[in-house]
């Protein structure tokens, strides 16, 4: 059996091979080492000492004898230092003879009995660690996220029937923060910022309008195409009385705490608000307003002008000449209007040349006036009756002046309404994906991650949104992509160098180039 060693103060063992010539028990061994080494060095390195002091271990001998001679193994365990220990295994050796017996020892090795210590470290270390992963779910990238996912994701609350985004204090906060999309209210909410709320896209839905008509805005923009769109929509169907942007080509969900902070601080009233890219570029909402306003005073002014030439001549064109004298009927005495009545009857056919049909039809209208209008008709001209020309001509020019006027009209009110009234809005079709697809866009959503499939739809990368483009480095290949966040040009370029050809987003950035051979859908799609 191998010899005890107590292990607990314990740095190196000393193993020594013997051979005695005559048979020996462990007592004699032991008694011949204390013997021949005693008065050999000095008291700090006298064996006996060294024991007292627990310095070395108890001497260890395994032994077996054969053909009158003895010969084993000696251990000796011992926490001195190399030097120490080297200088004692050299006095073992010395010891020449035990009891009457002569005797040889010889060094074996010496080992290092923490290398033993270390490996079972090691390998109790990873134990623990195989039995932990079992039990205890697997840790999140960084304690920020988790806390992120645990804490400030489920306070988004969604308002109205269209579900917009928005932050808790959103309804009870007199003042608040428009921002463009939902990433953009969670990165607010991790700066505790919880008056927020979504536009959901670069159009802002009417219901929208009212939840905010009645509250001090702020719009917090992007710092791209997008966040000028928006601030053009809102300067015609909204009042916003603050604005702030990201810095140039960044979007608020890119942004920092310090960033978002110093955003914040930096709003401008409506009127000094910058446009930042297109050819509005550095302009003032101000100056934007006054460039365009003159275009707009002459066109009002053409049509203004336009409306009361064109009212006055329909005026003068619907009044008839036996029109004007019609009101002063009721001064005339019926009586004398009667006797006055069949002359223009009998005398008008006899004295006129036949006429052609559209001038008898005008007469017959004309001949078939009540009695007050013809009498009334008489008097208008000093007495005297009026020519039947006349009566040809003004009988017939209303009704064919008010027929066009009525034609015209008929025909421009369609244009008109067509071109003011907004056209309609675009149905968005929906996509089917494949089941592991969508159970991947469930899983994600309001998580900020980003899931990639290879072409067996197995996943093969699992990341957070933000770093998904540096991690796609990892991969050799894929073949889908879904992502909580914004689907931005490097990101569809560098999704097609790994072969990836479905990206699936929140929404879509700044896109000027789509990669050919890359389908790219949005939530909202699905």
């Amino acid at each position: 059996m191998g010899a005890k060693t107590d292990n607990s103060t314990t740095k190196y063992e000393i193993r020594a091979t013997f051979e005695i010539d005559g048979v020996v028990e462990k007592p004699d061994i032991i008694g011949g080492i204390y013997g021949q080494t005693d008065g050999l060095l000095s008291e700090n390195l006298d064996i006996r000492e060294l024991q007292k002091t627990g310095r070395i271990g108890r001497i260890n001998v395994e032994l077996r004898s054969e053909g009158g001679k003895t010969s084993g193994k000696i251990f000796i365990p011992t926490s001195l230092s190399r030097m120490e220990t080297a200088i004692l295994a050299a006095t073992l050796e010395t010891v020449d003879r035990v009891g009457p017996c002569s005797c040889s020892v010889k060094l074996d090795e010496i080992v290092d009995v923490r290398v033993n210590k270390r490996q079972s470290i090691v390998d109790r270390a990873s134990e623990i660690m195989r039995q932990w992963d079992q039990n205890v779910s697997p840790f999140s990238s960084t304690i920020s996220s988790e806390v992120e996912k645990t804490t400030k994701s489920s306070q988004i609350v969604s308002i109205g029937d269209e579900e917009f985004s928005a932050g808790p204090a959103f309804e009870n906060q007199k003042k608040i923060i428009l921002v463009e999309g939902r990433a953009d209210v969670v990165n607010l909410l991790k700066c505790g910022i919880e008056n927020t709320v979504a536009v959901n896209g670069t159009s802002i839905p009417p219901k929208l309008i009212k939840l905010i008509s009645k509250k001090t805005v702020t719009a917090f923009l992007d710092g791209d195409r997008g966040g000028d769109l928006i601030l053009k929509e809102l300067l015609q169907v909204s009042h916003v009385e603050y604005v702030a942007r990201a810095p140039l080509k960044k979007e608020v969900e890119d942004l920092n705490q310090k960033e978002i902070t110093v955003a914040l601080k930096n709003a401008v009233p409506l009127n000094q608000a910058v446009f930042l890219t297109g050819e509005d570029e550095g302009l003032t909402v101000k100056e934007f307003l006054d460039k365009n306003k003159p275009q707009k005073r002459r066109l009002r002014l053409v049509s203004r002008s336009k409306k009361p030439q064109e009212s006055k001549k329909e005026k003068s064109k619907e009044k008839p000449s036996g029109i004007k004298v019609v009101k002063p009927t009721t001064t005339r005495k019926p009586d004398e209007v009667k006797t006055k009545k069949p002359e223009p009857r009998v005398t008008t056919p006899s004295k006129v040349v036949k006429p052609t049909s559209a001038t008898s039809s005008s007469r017959t209208s004309t001949s078939t006036r009540s009695p007050t209008s013809k009498g009334t008709t008489q008097r208008s001209s000093s007495g005297r009756p009026p020519s039947r020309s006349s009566a040809r001509t003004s009988s017939s020019r209303p009704q064919s002046r008010s027929s066009s006027r009525s034609s015209s009209r008929s025909s421009s009110r369609p244009s008109t309404r067509t071109g003011s009234s907004r056209p309609p809005r675009r149905e968005i079709r929906k996509v089917e994906l494949p089941e592991h697809l969508s159970k991947a866009i469930n899983e994600i959503k309001t998580k900020l991650e980003a899931i990639v499939f290879d072409e067996s739809n197995k996943e093969i990368l699992r990341t957070p949104a933000a770093e998904v483009f540096d991690n796609l480095e990892k991969i050799e290949s894929g073949a889908a992509l879904v992502i909580d966040g914004v689907m931005t040009q490097r990101l569809l370029e560098r999704s097609k160098e790994k072969g990836i050809t479905t990206v699936i987003g929140a929404r879509k950035g700044e896109i000027t180039k789509k990669p050919t051979n890359v389908k790219i859908i949005e939530f909202k799609n699905v």
